[in-house]
């Protein structure tokens, strides 16, 4: 039986910017109305980090590649 929704839920728990924005709203000491219990609404900063570090490593890795490929 499908159920409409089911695997998105981690997505938008997940991602980037729903991180991002959890962060943000802690920082300033608003916290978020709409946080569910779980790892991404109960830590969002290091999540966030850990999202940056991740995109970094990447697209630096991608970049390096690319700065090769042209040079040669």
């Amino acid at each position: 039986m499908f159920v409409p929704g089911l695997g998105l839920r981690p997505v938008a728990e997940w991602n980037l910017v729903s991180a991002l924005t959890a962060a943000t709203r802690q920082l300033w000491g608003n916290p978020n109305p709409f946080a569910a219990e779980g790892f991404p609404a109960e830590n969002p900063i290091p999540l966030t980090l850990v999202w940056v570090a991740v995109l970094l490593a990447v697209f630096v890795l991608l970049a390096v590649q690319g700065y090769r490929n042209i040079s040669r």
